[in-house]
């Protein structure tokens, strides 16, 4: 974790990590995923991060998810979502809910 604020999971962090959890961080409004940083995550859960209002960096790159929750964030969440069509992008997660 780089400040308070901001949450990078930086190259090499997780190689072999298959599911993540990321619930109850109230002060965290920024998520970097490098590239590198979970190269075989199946399940990303994302969950009651009520700052988080922007699309996570770099989420886009992992190829390998097959779950991915992004639940109870900032209120401006969905509509960042939206307006970057990351629908489109992340239509290789079967289960996905936002």
């Amino acid at each position: 974790m780089n400040s308070a604020k901001t949450l990078t999971l930086s190259a090499g962090s997780f190689p072999n990590l298959k599911t993540m959890v990321l619930k109850h961080m109230p002060d965290v409004n920024q998520l970097v995923v490098a590239g590198g940083a979970l190269p075989v995550i199946e399940g990303l859960y994302i969950v009651s991060l009520p700052e988080l209002e922007r699309v996570p960096q770099g989420i886009e790159t992992l190829c390998s998810l097959k779950k991915l929750w992004l639940l109870n964030l900032h209120k401006y969440f969905k509509s960042h979502w939206t307006d970057g069509e990351m629908h489109q992008k992340m239509q290789h997660v079967p289960d996905l809910r936002v």
